[in-house]
């Protein structure tokens, strides 16, 4: 027998075997949960800009007030780490020359981005960045600091309610639930709370809401017969 009559004679043998292997029942669920926390950090993104004929001039004004006001942030307790003032823009301001030739003024810009991990700090800083020129304040970011942990947890509530949907599904059949065979993670939403960024007077009742973190599976059970 040479060796490509071994050869087909193999396939044909697996072929068959393959072929009288039974079909495996099986189901495909989806499972979701949620778990609802409340923000315990916030991140601040604001600007200072001034306008100036010359660019020096403008920046030294901004640099200024920069400086002033990270200097506050510091006695507050906000490190170095939680705070960037680095990004800086020049562009020209043409507002008093309608056929943009040249620039008549520049205005000059720094975004500060503050990360706070005590929210009893949030409208102190508010106040300071009033109180030191801050031209623009960005909405804020309300976040969860345990949030990846928080997810986990709903991940895990996430398959058990895919789970009892199976074996549901499985028994109306009257099949008993296997192992899984597949599970795909479909879902991961620990969203940011997003609130306008005010100053707010002493006493103020302050309310920073919660965020939704959401997780949603989907999986393949094995069904067997009893």
């Amino acid at each position: 027998m040479n060796a490509k009559l071994v050869t087909l004679l193999v396939c044909s043998l697996s072929f068959v075997a393959l072929a009288d292997t039974p079909a495996l029942k099986t189901v495909t669920v989806s499972g979701s949960a949620v778990m609802q926390a409340k923000p315990d950090a916030v991140r601040l993104t604001m600007q200072i800009q001034q306008t100036s004929e010359k660019v020096s001039d403008a920046k030294q004004k901004v640099d200024e007030q920069v400086a002033a006001f990270s200097q506050a942030l510091r006695k507050l307790g906000v490190k170095d780490d939680q705070l960037n003032n680095a990004p800086l823009r020049i562009q020209p301001d043409y507002q008093h020359d309608p056929e943009r030739k040249l620039p008549q003024r520049y205005l000059v810009s720094r975004d500060i981005t503050v990360s706070l991990n005590d929210l009893s700090l949030y409208g102190t800083v508010l106040q300071q960045a009033a109180d030191l020129g801050v031209t623009q304040m960005n909405q804020a970011e309300f976040l969860v600091s345990q949030s990846d942990q928080l997810y986990q947890k709903a991940l895990q509530q996430a398959f058990a309610h895919a789970k009892t949907k199976a074996e549901l599904l499985a028994k109306a059949n009257g099949l008993t639930l296997g192992s899984a065979q597949k599970i795909n993670e479909q879902g991961y939403a620990p969203a940011p709370v997003m609130k306008m960024a005010r100053a707010m007077a002493d006493g103020a009742e302050v309310s920073f809401g919660q965020t939704d973190i959401r997780a949603e599976v989907s999986v393949e059970f094995e069904m067997n017969s009893h």
